[in-house]
């Protein structure tokens, strides 16, 4: 009876229409957006060509206020490319450049922010400083393995985690074979279910997942979700986290749109994270929808992948997710991360002797500490014989563009995958505009032909690789929060590799000569959106 109402209530709200949400509201935030850069503009215009003395002065009061703005954006740590668009647009138009600025790329924790995550923080440090767990953490030699010991030693000070062993991973190269695996993970759940994801949409992959979450919630299973406001604006309806408390499953939207400017509109949750009872966790590219499984065809077929994480290393997964949620709901209690550890929650947890080493970092807006763009380049400059990078969208900034020619010009094979079949036109003109460099310098640039490629993931020498959810773009490198699964000679990269390989042979090569035979006005179109490449 009480399963024949859970489903009857899903059934009636998966049939509520979408356009409250996708519509109404989308058209609501967006008028009033629209009102409030109207009414600048239009004070600027009077101000400009009629002598209204009230105007006039009020335009002085702005523009002393966008060099205000300026003097910090030249002065501060972010990236120079960033800051170049930034001032110039401000050369543009100094008030609306500074204000969007303002709006838009504002990176810094406020004080009343760094208050509400000190508590966590502090808690997870004392976890991972914590030695009475049974060792799950890994420090290593630098005598032993130098390369190692240098990412473990950043992942620890900056990512609030370790390199840990007694671990395994399993790769799946498409959305469609991690799938039934998280069917089958999640009904083993006996304590708790995080779900962190960027987008959900009901249908077939959603909604199996949801049937096991309702039940587990049921059966007295902490179970809680993150999605991303923006994230699911077209794809959840109004009210959806209402109707999943109403269900007995915890849930908070991350960075809920207003009717209003926001200073954190442009930082979203990009993440993707799913844990089962702290031993168990997948990451990846997918989020939870039917095409990132190939239930539905959107851009031909859908390359993307997912990476299953047992034993200690989960626990960075958990911590993840966790600092999240309590950064959502200040006025929880701060959560005791040593109670998470997956030997304290399972002490008979099987342990892994899977070679290698495993660890999963994550990367927030509100630092200048670009953890994801850095782990990418230390790959890069680490390469002896090759690198082998996916991603969706290929935006480059300077630094990661040098360690990626740098290699290639140091005699290392650099091979790129990127989509041919695009999800959005100008972000594909603007990726095809970073090949120039890239091509000139010997890196070798394929597109995959039979669709779109979502996966984002590093292979460097068959000893170290990287999946994750980071793309090769300033809105992953320096906007979001991402993670990535960082592995060391485990047995999985070479999976990873398996799956470069067979994807690069049903791509097509793009060669240096064809790149120039590019016709003059896509020429002039990439030339225009490189100019504010760092604002797509």
């Amino acid at each position: 009876m009480v399963e024949n109402n859970i489903k009857s209530k899903k059934q009636r709200f998966k049939k509520k229409v979408l356009f409250n949400r996708t519509v109404i509201r989308t058209l609501l935030i967006l008028s009033i957006i629209l009102l409030e850069i109207g009414i600048l503009v239009t004070i600027i215009v009077l101000a400009k060509f009629y002598n209204i003395v009230w105007l006039n002065n009020l335009y002085i009061v702005f523009e002393i206020l966008s060099i205000i703005v300026a003097i910090p954006i030249i002065n501060s740590r972010m990236d120079p490319s960033y800051k170049i668009t930034w001032l110039f647009l401000m050369v543009i138009n100094p008030v609306i450049g500074a204000l969007l600025y303002v709006l838009f790329a504002n990176k810094k924790f406020t004080k009343r922010e760094k208050r509400l995550i000190a508590p966590s923080v502090k808690s997870l440090n004392e976890a991972l400083n914590d030695t009475s767990s049974g060792g799950i953490s890994f420090k290593t030699n630098p005598f032993v393995d130098g390369d190692l010991h240098n990412f473990a030693q950043y992942i620890r000070k900056y990512s609030f985690t370790e390199v840990f062993d007694n671990s395994k991973t399993t790769y799946f190269p498409w959305g469609e074979k991690a799938w039934p695996v998280m069917l089958e993970k999640l009904k083993t759940a006996r304590k708790y279910i995080f779900i962190e994801y960027f987008i959900i949409q009901p249908g077939k992959f959603w909604d199996s997942i949801l049937d096991i979450l309702l039940q587990k919630a049921k059966e007295g299973v902490d179970v809680r979700v993150i999605y991303d406001d923006l994230g699911c604006l077209t794809t959840l309806p109004q009210g959806y986290d209402v109707f999943l408390k109403n269900n007995g499953i915890k849930c908070c939207r991350y960075s809920k749109l207003k009717i209003i400017f926001s200073i954190r509109m442009n930082n979203r949750d990009h993440r993707k994270i799913m844990v089962i009872d702290g031993h168990i966790g997948f990451t990846g590219g997918i989020n939870i929808a039917d095409e990132y499984i190939n239930e539905v065809e959107r851009f031909g077929k859908w390359k993307d992948n997912a990476i299953l994480i047992e034993g200690n290393a989960v626990f960075g997964l958990t911590n993840l997710f966790l600092s999240t949620w309590r950064m959502l709901n200040p006025t929880e209690p701060v959560p005791n991360f040593k109670e998470y550890y997956p030997g304290h929650l399972n002490p008979a947890v099987k342990n892994f002797k899977e070679n290698g080493y495993v660890s999963v970092y994550g990367s927030i807006p509100y630092t200048y500490e670009t953890v994801g763009a850095n782990i990418y380049e230390m790959m890069c400059y680490k390469a002896k014989r090759y690198i082998y990078i996916a991603t969706p969208y290929l935006i480059l900034n300077n630094e990661m563009e040098d360690a990626i020619c740098q290699a290639a010009k140091s005699g290392v094979k650099v091979k790129l995958l990127t989509p041919h079949i695009p999800d959005k036109k100008k972000v594909f003109e603007l990726t095809r505009a970073n090949y120039r460099m890239l091509l000139r310098r010997g890196v070798e640039i394929y597109e995959y032909t039979p669709g779109f490629v979502h996966a984002k993931m590093f292979v460097v020498d068959g000893k170290m690789a990287t999946v994750g959810t980071i793309n090769l773009d300033f809105r992953s490198l320096f906007l979001h929060s991402e993670n990535g699964c960082f592995l060391y000679k485990t047995d999985s990269i070479k999976d990873i590799e398996k799956d470069f390989e067979e994807t690069f042979k049903v791509s097509q090569r793009i060669t240096y000569e064809e790149y120039k035979k590019t016709p003059w006005n896509k020429r002039l179109l990439r030339f225009i959106l490189k100019v504010f490449a760092p604002l797509m």
